[in-house]
């Protein structure tokens, strides 16, 4: 069963906002979470002219090319897995990223300073952090690859060749 070429474009744009629009939510997350929370400072300003703008470009991009994959019948999955452990270690760094206030260290894990929360949390962020852009590569990365990879069979949803 061969899809329509409208049934496909409209996967691939669907495809290309929602990767998009969850790009701009986690950067959002990353970089704006502790002023949503309350809690500004410098530690978000930072993040939010750094981390959040590399981040938002590796997988806005992704998205762009997800749908150019998409558009050519070409299998996908490796780079949505990819994007999946991006967007859930961007929540969890954003989640762990301590801010300085006038009440001492806070973070979404750490809200009353308690040492050990703020300890935590700190360890908790810097990994989150790097296996969040580690993640964002990889997803332009494999997404790039799926642009020129094989087609997948249609009727058993499988790349040719493969089981």
């Amino acid at each position: 069963m061969s899809l329509s070429a409208s049934t496909t474009r409209r996967r691939a744009v669907v495809t290309a906002v929602a990767v998009i629009l969850v790009a701009v939510a986690v950067t959002v997350w990353v970089g704006f979470g502790r002023v949503l929370l309350g809690w500004p400072g410098t530690i978000g300003q930072i993040l939010s002219i750094t981390v959040a703008p590399i981040a938002l470009v590796l997988l806005g991009t992704a998205g762009l090319s997800l749908s150019a994959a998409i558009q050519r019948g070409h299998s996908i999955r490796p780079a949505l897995v990819a994007l999946v452990l991006a967007v859930v270690s961007g929540i969890g760094f954003g989640a762990t990223v301590p801010e300085i206030t006038a009440e001492g260290v806070r973070s979404l894990l750490a809200p009353t300073g308690e040492e050990w929360a703020v300890e935590m949390t700190i360890a908790l962020c810097n990994p989150l952090g790097i296996v969040y852009l580690g993640t964002s590569i990889a997803t332009l990365v494999f997404s790039r690859l799926a642009v020129r990879g094989p087609r997948v069979d249609t009727e058993s949803g499988h790349e040719p060749g493969v089981g």
